[in-house]
């Protein structure tokens, strides 16, 4: 009471300012305490030397917390690559965790740069790929965790529509949102450019050199996406092959449009969100419906249809990955048809980058494997 009393002695503009300093500080620390309470829902994990370390806002330096409600987003620093990797369902596919296991090893042992991975998962992938990176990440990795169901939930109206065209049903294998989730990650993380790579990889060189690969990229090209090595587009166009023999459509390299395969993919976040066109494409199903209309294509393979029909009108949205950047191993079609025009499709000879052991192809036992 005395000190209440000695308070109110002080002039009276003292008395005032100090009350508004009070309520200044007051305010600052509940917004403190609502950014840690809301931050804390957000998981990250730092791998270093092999020891994975749960963290929570302990690294101000080095994590920047965007402001979205269920992602924790890796500010890029110079020389850090961010890699996005989907893993679902692994209880039902045992060979997904060897294959993921392959994938951070090679690409651990051969990169010259900081490596930051985004793993869009459910529960089970995150034991997986927390696990696999603890033993695999030869150096300092760094891995950030985003829920698959709340993911795909922001982009749902979109998933749902690609669904339609792009599958056999949304019940078949690759009906599932995950297949999808590429076309629109523009719109679900907050980065500037990522590599997005599927499981079934193996790399023999510096992922370094394929990011690179993004300042070749002219200023209307967003995705870097490599030919599909099968005359799998060539079967889906069939229809519109016949009434149109001349057509580059469905056509082996170098000069037809031969589709395109998504194990391995340059995705220019920022310049997706800024493309008019692509976004339209997105946003529209009427215009995708006269796409499918229009070339008489129905497709099943999720993602690398979309990107395939579009660049039948939008071809200068694409850079061309060379294919020794994506050598897919699988021949399915080989010996369903396409014999006689296999190879014009299948043929790289480029020395081999990355290795995709599609349609479960086994991947051949590397140098430095054997060493």
């Amino acid at each position: 009471m005395a000190s209440y009393k000695l308070f109110r002695t002080l002039p009276r503009k003292l008395y005032s300012l100090l009350c508004i300093v009070f309520v200044i500080l007051i305010i600052l620390w509940s917004s403190k305490v609502f950014n840690l309470t809301k931050n804390s829902k957000k998981e990250t994990f730092l791998v270093r030397r092999g020891t994975v370390k749960h963290l929570k806002n302990k690294t101000k330096d080095t994590f920047i917390h965007i402001a979205s409600r269920e992602t924790t987003v890796l500010k890029r620093k110079e020389g850090n690559v961010n890699i996005v990797i989907l893993i679902k369902n692994s209880k039902n596919n045992p060979n997904l965790q060897p294959k993921f296991k392959v994938l951070i090893e090679s690409i651990s042992r051969k990169s010259s740069i900081s490596l930051c991975f985004h793993v869009i998962c459910d529960e089970d992938g995150k034991t997986i790929s927390t696990s696999v990176i603890e033993k695999a990440a030869p150096t300092e990795t760094q891995i950030i965790i985003h829920d698959i169901t709340i993911m795909t939930q922001k982009v749902k109206e979109q998933i749902s529509q690609m669904q339609t065209f792009f599958s056999h049903s949304s019940k078949s294998y690759y009906g599932d949102p995950l297949f999808f989730l590429s076309i629109v990650l523009h719109r679900v993380i907050p980065l500037d450019k990522v590599i997005m790579l599927d499981v079934d990889l193996k790399f023999d060189e510096d992922i370094r050199l394929l990011y690179n690969i993004f300042d070749e990229f002219s200023e209307r090209s967003i995705i870097g996406i490599a030919r599909e090595n099968q005359p799998v587009y060539r079967h889906l166009f069939h229809q519109y092959r016949g009434k149109n023999p001349s057509t580059r459509v469905g056509a082996p390299p170098p000069d037809g449009l031969t589709g395109f395969n998504s194990g391995v993919l340059l995705l220019d976040l920022e310049k997706m969100r800024k493309s008019q066109v692509y976004n339209s494409l997105i946003d529209s199903p009427k215009t995708l419906e006269t796409l499918t209309q229009k070339y008489l294509f129905k497709g099943h393979l999720g993602d690398q249809d979309f990107y395939t029909l579009v660049s039948m009108e939008h071809e200068d949205l694409f850079h061309i990955l060379p294919c020794s950047w994506n050598r897919q191993l699988c021949v399915w079609w080989r010996d369903h048809g396409y014999g006689q025009v296999f190879d014009q499709y299948y043929t790289c000879s480029e020395q081999i980058k990355v290795y995709h052991g599609n349609c479960n192809s086994d991947i051949p036992a590397l140098q430095w494997e054997r060493q």
